[in-house]
C-alpha cells in the first residue's frame, strides 16, 4: 500500500491511497481519495472516493489534480 500526498490543506490533507502490486482493497478498489473541505475554523469535511480501474482513477487525477505525478 502506498500513500500519496495530493494537496496540503491547513487542517488536513488530501492523499491518494494506491493498492499494493496485484491487490485490492475490500470492494474490490485499487485507489481511494480522501478529500477534505473546509467547514469551519476547528474542522474539515471528509468525502472517500474510490476506483475500481485505472483509467477512471487517471481521467480524475488529471483534472482535479493536474500537477500530481507519482
Amino acid at each position: 500500500m502506498n500513500i500519496y500526498t495530493l494537496r496540503e490543506n491547513v487542517l488536513t490533507d488530501n492523499t491518494l491511497v494506491l493498492s499494493s502490486e496485484n491487490k485490492v482493497f475490500k470492494g474490490g478498489y485499487i485507489a481511494i481519495i480522501n478529500e477534505y473541505v473546509y467547514q469551519n475554523a476547528w474542522t474539515d469535511k471528509m468525502s472517500v472516493k474510490r476506483f475500481r480501474n485505472q483509467i477512471s482513477l487517471e481521467k480524475y487525477l488529471s483534472k482535479n489534480y493536474p500537477t500530481f505525478e507519482k
